[in-house]
């Protein structure tokens, strides 16, 4: 798995390419908490684009629903971006949909890619 992080005025947009699964999931967590400030603020945006994730498992969606609340327990947002219908089939069979706000290939494109 590969993680970048890039930063602008209106997010922090995490990219995961690769697998997400219970050997990396550890990975996404750290690199997640270790980047993002520590401070409760409502400014605070984070977008995960999945545009190049290939896998995810259980252990990657639990990672992703733990990271989510861990965001809002700081007061800030978590998007998730671009994902691939097969991931987005896996979200939707486990009824996570609704539960992530997701962001179009458009309005990522026009407010988060560099």
């Amino acid at each position: 798995m590969e993680i970048n992080l890039k930063k602008n005025a209106d997010a922090h947009v995490i990219s995961i390419a690769g697998s997400l699964d219970i050997y990396t999931s550890l990975d996404f967590k750290n690199f997640l908490e270790a980047n993002i400030p520590q401070i409760q603020t409502e400014n605070l945006h984070v977008v995960v684009n999945l545009e190049k994730l290939n896998y995810i498992d259980s252990s990657g969606i639990g990672m992703l629903i733990k990271q989510l609340n861990y965001v809002q327990e700081l007061k800030g947002r978590f998007s998730i971006a671009n994902m691939k219908p097969a991931i987005e089939k896996v979200f939707k069979v486990a009824g996570l949909t609704s539960y992530f706000q997701t962001i179009s290939e458009d309005e990522y494109r026009e407010k988060y890619a560099v």
